[in-house]
């Protein structure tokens, strides 16, 4: 696999970073993390895993702290109080330095050996951002078909046809990731990602990618509420990027 050139002066990073925010998953982080070590060592390329501690009130902080004495990839960054999703997500891939940043969730439902082909994809030079799409969402019912609607008003509302826009797991290149200001502080960011990068006039390819019922622990997602939160929020963003297209803001 070709390796890009380091400019003089810059220092190399891994060539794949990992970045996921974290909360409240003392039950099944250590096993998390053991199967993404596992498949980050099956990759032919340096990695790291980033991962924020979102303020958690049970025993994950102590046990990332013992992980990253075990894991030689392992950073763990933390926020005092719990701050939202996306808000642990921007942390954790401002804190990144590889060339590519792949995003996941904490909870197991993504297997992250699933990288490789959205990293194929990637590799082909033709895109910004390539994003996983759910072929077999595990899920709740209503759940999957909220998901089915937020795909729809994004295609209505901002003309990005995407099968998936708020699959988190997602593969940039690192630089784009790292400059985009990710505002959401809920479960939005991963589709806001999507907005901000088609904005931008950079492109986005899909990939397949595999979904599965988390390890241990329950999920902190309430369908309504979340719901709710999504539609205010893509409304925000709608009338800020109309902003930028006309030249009132600087960058979405």
């Amino acid at each position: 696999m070709n390796e890009r050139r380091v400019e003089p002066g810059e220092t190399r990073g891994p060539r794949l970073s990992v970045a996921a925010p974290c909360f409240n998953e003392a039950e099944g982080i250590a096993d998390v993390i053991k199967e993404w070590d596992g498949a980050l060592d099956g990759l032919a390329y340096t990695s790291e895993i980033v991962i924020c501690n979102d303020g958690s009130t049970d025993a994950t902080g102590e046990i990332l702290k013992s992980l990253e004495g075990r894991y030689a990839r392992l950073r763990v960054v933390e926020l005092d109080t719990n701050s939202g999703y996306g808000r642990a997500l921007s942390r954790a891939v401002r804190a990144t330095c590889g060339e590519y940043v792949a995003t996941i969730d904490s909870d197991g439902q993504f297997d992250l050996a699933d990288v490789a082909p959205l990293m194929a994809v990637m590799e082909q030079g033709d895109c910004e951002l390539v994003t996983g799409y759910r072929y077999r969402k595990h899920d709740a019912p209503a759940r999957v078909l909220a998901n089915r609607a937020l795909n729809l008003l994004v295609t209505l509302m901002f003309g990005v046809r995407l099968r998936d826009s708020n699959c988190a797991l997602k593969l940039a290149q690192g630089k784009v990731l790292r400059d985009l200001n990710i505002e959401a502080s809920s479960w939005a960011a991963p589709t806001e990602i999507c907005l901000r990068v088609h904005a931008r006039g950079q492109r986005i390819r899909e990939v397949s990618v595999g979904h599965r019922d988390r390890m241990l622990g329950t999920s902190k997602m309430r369908t309504v509420s979340v719901a709710w939160g999504f539609f205010r929020y893509l409304v925000y963003m709608r009338v800020k990027l109309h902003l930028y297209r006309a030249g009132i803001l600087r960058q979405p």
